[in-house]
């Protein structure tokens, strides 16, 4: 009896010494990790998104949306003068003073207002500025906008039909009269000026002089590259099948009399053309081109 006794207390004995070293282990792992979570609190460092070249920007660019990206700084390194996403405006149709790379911080020591310089300082090399008046474009009923990408399409006569297709792609607005920054609102204005290429210059001049040019405004984020135009008349675009006064007809004679047109029984309505025709465009869009300049210099 005595064996069992002495027996039943060692393992009560050796259950209580278990339980304590598990009580001990957790309450030390719940230390640890109280200590862990304290200190992580203390040194993590609070991050806000700040706007930063899209890529590298040489000076003398004139910033559109397209040159502008997002990416997190720590909030204690950021400079006081750094924009965050809400105020990109800010930077639209200023000029740079400096090139920056990918993914710096475009700060307002890097950028100059327009206001303070000579229109032709936005201007990149290579580059010429074009303007138009709003009574030979489409102004877009005052919803175009500096910093605005659009195409512009142009109409004329040709071979004794109409006919629309692209002419230019991707164009970049720099002013609205002489407003040479964006604005907020709804507003009219008697010229358009429009960032382009010499070669580009000389076709959109071109274009005025013979036919009827229409803006088509388009989205900043938007690459694609259209090669489709139309030609007919609105009978012709609308698909409608030729009138049976346009089929092959013969010459009937009655006596004396003069002779009539009647339609052949071979007759046919003629093949109707498709009004969708293709027009050799440029690979790249305007300003993709001027983005393409800018990195190479």
């Amino acid at each position: 009896m005595k064996k069992l006794a002495v027996h039943h207390k060692f393992i009560v004995w050796l259950g209580f010494s278990i339980a304590a070293g598990g009580i001990a282990a957790w309450a030390a792992h719940q230390h640890l990790e109280q200590q862990r979570a304290l200190i992580a609190e203390q040194t993590r460092v609070p991050m806000v998104p700040r706007v930063v070249a899209a890529y590298e920007l040489g000076a003398g660019t004139v910033l559109a949306e397209s040159h502008l990206a997002v990416r997190e700084f720590p909030a204690q390194s950021v400079p006081a003068d750094s924009l965050d996403p809400q105020h990109y405006g800010q930077l639209v149709g200023a000029v740079l003073r400096s090139s920056v790379v990918s993914g710096d911080l475009i700060l307002a020591v890097h950028a100059e207002a327009q206001q303070a310089h000579r229109f032709s300082a936005r201007l990149a090399s290579g580059r010429r500025a074009v303007t138009m008046p709003v009574d030979q474009i489409n102004s877009l009923a005052g919803l175009l906008r500096v910093g605005d990408l659009v195409d512009l399409y142009v109409s004329f006569e040709h071979q004794r039909r109409q006919v629309t297709a692209p002419l230019l792609q991707g164009v970049l607005v720099l002013a609205t009269d002489e407003q040479t920054v964006p604005q907020e609102g709804a507003g009219y204005f008697a010229t358009v000026t429009f960032d382009l290429t010499p070669e580009e210059g000389a076709k959109l001049v071109a274009a005025r002089q013979v036919g009827m040019i229409t803006a088509m405004l388009r989205n900043p984020h938007d690459d694609h590259i259209s090669t489709k135009g139309v030609r007919g008349d609105l009978a012709s675009l609308l698909g409608l099948q030729a009138t049976p006064t346009e089929y092959k007809s013969v010459p009937v004679i009655y006596g004396n009399k003069n002779h009539r047109q009647v339609r052949g029984v071979d007759a046919v309505p003629p093949e109707v053309k498709s009004a969708v025709l293709e027009v050799a465009t440029p690979e790249q869009l305007s300003f993709i081109q001027e983005s393409q300049h800018v990195v190479e210099n």
